[in-house]
């Protein structure tokens, strides 16, 4: 095998560099990933600045110390949109399994993802920035969705620990858990908290500034904290606290974008969230809400909404124009109208369905429906009794469709439908469908 000069010098900078880690394997990922991220650079002499721009690493001294200067170094080597991304992370305890869909949201609420092209969709921007820190391995991957979709990441213990220490000093986040960190002096703003304790000073109280909060523990809410009085509060995030059950001051928070309630014990929502003209995401998966107010429909701007299917939505859903995620609609006892507002949500990417109990007129009508949503990229349609060869043989599938999952208990179709063809869905990659014969 020929090796060029120029792959020689390559080689020689990689050796060199894999004896600065010393052996420590987060070392020498983290320095691998960034020499991956530097493919621009051709000449010998560039490689080695950059080698001896890193320092003389974890050759002579294997402290902690030197691990923390790679690691710096990486942080400092991010682009300026990645690095608020990174700091982020801070707000989640050690250890804590971060879904990529609930931080991408975040970013999106906080106002980290942006792009200059008109049109440009936002939360895939954002699923840019996760794979980008994946890739730099400044965040570690867990799992695989059916997409070959990283589902979660985690943060390495000595990244965490860095990002929490640069948070602190640019007053990025503050953390309150139960390693002694305290709050800062009253002269200091804080903007975005992170509780991981329920031993917190009631001073928290007074923070009338405060942009974020995210809790992580049930007996601070409405005991110690009192959120209502945060008037500016854009990212409310309550994730896991079991004894959260009323809510019924986030309609007073105006500024709000983003509204995590999964898996509180949160019953109803109030009437006035129409109110929340700011709204983004809106989470309230595993709660006890049994239906949502009919002036939910006024959140023009909503544009990820998660519920249960068992959860009734009011009438006027074909308001909710900006709509990009649906997840999951129940559309048991519902009427024609409700169906067909369905194709009034032309911007949906993620849509999934429960349609138990369905009949052939409101299949026709969701159909219809569905082939007005042509930015459809995934559709999950679930049924219990299913119906046969629904959708019909004539039926034109979103263009777009990346994956197309219909379940039932029952097989849905009798033969393979025409319209699965490369003609019909050149995008797909996940198809899960049941039939008599192929």
């Amino acid at each position: 095998m020929l090796v060029s000069l120029k792959h020689v010098a390559l080689l020689r900078v990689i050796f060199t560099e894999w004896k600065k880690c010393g052996g420590i394997p987060l070392a020498i990922i983290t320095i691998a990933s960034l020499l991956a991220n530097k493919g621009h650079i051709k000449a010998k002499d560039e490689w080695y600045a950059l080698l001896s721009s890193i320092g003389h690493g974890l050759t002579e001294d294997r402290s902690l110390e030197q691990m923390k200067k790679i690691l710096l170094f990486s942080y400092y080597d991010l682009p300026s949109y990645l690095k608020p991304c990174l700091l982020y992370l801070s707000i989640f305890p050690e250890d804590y399994e971060i879904a990529r869909g609930r931080l991408i949201w975040r970013w999106i609420s906080e106002g980290f993802v942006y792009s200059e092209k008109q049109g440009t969709n936002l939360y895939e921007v954002g699923d840019n920035y996760f794979n980008e820190l994946v890739n730099r391995s400044m965040i570690q991957p867990i799992g695989i969705d059916n997409d070959e979709k990283v589902k979660a990441c985690h943060v390495h213990d000595m990244v965490l620990d860095l990002i929490c220490s640069l948070s602190s000093e640019e007053n990025f986040v503050t953390i309150l858990d139960d390693t002694g960190r305290k709050m800062p002096n009253s002269e200091i703003k804080v903007r975005r908290l992170s509780i991981q304790s329920s031993k917190i000073d009631a001073e928290t109280t007074r923070m009338e500034h405060m942009r974020s909060v995210t809790i992580f523990t049930s007996d601070v809410v409405g005991k110690v904290l009192d959120i209502s009085s945060f008037q500016v509060l854009c990212v409310l995030d309550l994730e896991g606290c079991k004894n959260v059950s009323d809510v019924g001051y986030v309609g007073n928070l105006l500024h709000l974008r983003y509204l995590g309630l999964k898996a509180t014990h949160v019953k109803d929502l109030p009437m006035d969230i129409g109110k929340l003209q700011f709204l983004l995401t809106l989470d309230i998966r595993g709660t006890e809400i049994e239906a949502l107010p009919s002036s939910v429909v006024q959140l023009r701007r909503l544009m990820c909404l998660y519920v249960d299917y068992n959860m009734k939505l009011p009438s006027g859903i074909g308001n909710l124009t900006s709509l990009e995620v649906l997840d999951e609609l129940g559309l048991s006892d519902v009427d024609l109208d409700f169906v067909k507002e369905l194709g009034h949500l032309t911007k949906l990417r993620v849509l999934k369905l429960d349609c138990d109990d369905f009949d052939e007129s409101l299949v026709k009508a969701l159909e219809e429906s569905i082939n007005n949503i042509y930015k459809l990229e995934s559709l999950d349609v679930y049924v219990i009794h299913g119906l046969i060869n629904c959708p019909s043989e004539d039926w034109v599938p979103p263009p777009q469709l990346r994956r197309l999952a219909f379940r039932s208990n029952v097989s849905w179709f009798k033969t393979l439908p025409s319209w699965i063809n490369p003609s019909s869905l050149p995008l797909l990659s996940y198809l899960e469908i049941k039939v008599f014969e192929v």
